[in-house]
């Protein structure tokens, strides 16, 4: 409880400066870019104190966080994979051929460019600064007095209820923030061996695709046309649960499924491994 205290104050009070700072200095075209940027600086700061509190309070060494160095980079390259095939889904698929939703183009190449990469920069941050309080944190504390299956309920439960403050939260929603917190838990125990570098990737592309390359909200957070690549706008007149009302992607049944078919398919991985491991011994 009190590492994720000093994460909320860390960040909430980061947050607030920078943005009287991005208002009283940057100038206004810029702003959107800085503000990026922004949320990802007042994360690091707040990643910064959970890192702390880990290692000075809990006394243990970070590589027990679930960040040991070895074979990192393929890790995340293969989170990211699987972030784009899940947000890919949603938005070619659920969006484009289901809903219907109308895609445009933001016009000023170069600031696409600099917002693509502004954001991609603050997401490196935000992502991981959120995997390591929940599936780093929480989820190594949770497992070492109840085990692993309590870790995941717990982080996911802490995860999703992180969020219900977040605009236009609706019951989909919060089901969808449950179900992606309990499959990244589990693909860093199933599939990373304990890693946190594979959700580190799966949390920075997923939203970093939805807000800033496709123009969608962001777990509630609107995106402007100006700092996104496209802006793809939903046919409203659907049900809220096919094109995710206020809140997003996140807040659509395609959310679901995919979150559901990334549960299911960590299992059949388990349950393979198993029977190889029966079978050898």
């Amino acid at each position: 409880m009190a590492a994720t205290a000093a994460y909320l104050a860390v960040f909430l009070t980061g947050a607030l400066l920078l943005y009287a700072a991005g208002l009283a200095l940057v100038p206004a075209p810029a702003q959107g870019i800085f503000a990026l940027v922004s949320v990802g600086m007042a994360e690091g700061a707040a990643l910064s104190a959970v890192l702390l509190f880990w290692r000075f309070v809990d006394g243990r060494p970070l590589r027990q966080l679930g960040l040991q160095r070895l074979h990192a980079a393929l890790k995340w390259l293969r989170g990211a994979g699987v972030a784009v095939l899940m947000m890919g889904f949603i938005v070619l698929v659920w969006y484009t051929l289901l809903d219907g939703a109308v895609w445009t183009t933001n016009p000023d190449s170069t600031r696409a460019t600099v917002v693509l990469i502004g954001g991609l920069l603050g997401f490196l941050i935000q992502g991981p600064a959120e995997e390591v309080l929940f599936r780093g944190y929480i989820f190594e504390n949770v497992r070492g007095v109840w085990g692993v299956r309590w870790a995941v309920i717990v982080s996911a439960v802490a995860f999703a209820l992180f969020h219900t403050r977040n605009p236009a939260l609706g019951p989909l929603a919060l089901a969808n923030l449950l179900l992606f917190g309990v499959a990244t838990a589990l693909y860093k125990v199933l599939v990373d061996n304990g890693q946190l570098w594979g959700v580190f990737a799966i949390h920075t592309v997923w939203n970093w695709l939805q807000q800033v390359v496709f123009g969608l909200p962001n777990s509630g957070i609107a995106s402007v046309a100006d700092n996104a690549l496209f802006t793809v706008t939903p046919n409203t007149s659907l049900p809220e649960l096919i094109w995710g009302g206020g809140f997003g992607p996140e807040g659509t049944l395609g959310a679901t499924l995919v979150l559901l078919a990334l549960i299911l398919a960590l299992r059949r991985r388990f349950e393979r491994v198993q029977k190889l491991a029966a079978t050898s011994t």
